[in-house]
């Protein structure tokens, strides 16, 4: 299978939100044309979700991860064998950030398994050679905290601060109900909180 190039490491591409757009119906068009057997159409798909299945990947591994590229490209595969049983209910970008969201998740937790075990790193002591790096590096003190939550509240705040979706398309995305999103939400924010507090990174610790 041929897959696209997605955008140049460096390059910030915000998921492109097609729910309800015109450009989610041509996605969804394209997907029954790529289902009919049509090789373009499947080029054109997939060429449209990359910057979604990247984004996605950056913000659950990181961006300096060794394994993003090949990340992305499993999750592009992953995504094609799971379109047979797309049923066209919703918006095929829930589709496949449902998908990717799973992929990249298993590749993270991979990852750690073949590393040292995580221990609470405090930013203060760390030597920052610029705003990004500052960023970048507690972005990666909150990915490892997502990592200890466990997987039903690790995914919704993933798609609510890394992802920056709606509480209503995280519902249609995890299949659950807005309540239950709410409620795994409230319960992860506060875990997050006092182990962010415990580092010396929650907003008590900085009084």
């Amino acid at each position: 299978m041929t897959t696209p190039q997605p955008a140049e490491e460096g390059e910030v591409t915000p998921p492109e939100k097609h729910v309800g757009t015109a450009a989610g119906d041509r996605l969804n068009d394209s997907v029954r044309e790529a289902l009919r057997g049509d090789p373009f159409a499947l080029r054109r798909f997939l060429q449209a979700i990359a910057p979604l299945v990247r984004s996605i990947c950056r913000g659950v591994l990181g961006r300096e991860s060794q394994d993003l590229e090949d990340t992305i490209q499993d999750c592009l595969i992953d995504v094609v064998r799971a379109l047979p049983q797309f049923r066209f209910e919703a918006d095929v970008s829930h589709y496949v950030t449902k998908i990717t969201i799973r992929r990249s998740i298993a590749s993270r937790q991979r990852t750690r398994a073949r590393s040292k075990p995580f221990v609470a790193v405090d930013l203060h002591t760390l030597p920052v050679a610029n705003v990004a790096d500052a960023l970048e590096a507690r972005a990666d003190l909150v990915r490892n905290l997502l990592d200890e939550l466990n997987e039903a509240q690790s995914t919704v705040l993933r798609l609510r601060l890394m992802l920056g979706h709606s509480i209503g398309e995280i519902a249609s995305i995890t299949g659950v109900s807005v309540n239950t999103v709410k409620t795994r939400l409230r319960l992860g924010k506060n875990q997050l909180r006092r182990w962010l507090e415990r580092s010396g990174e929650g907003p008590s610790a900085r009084r």
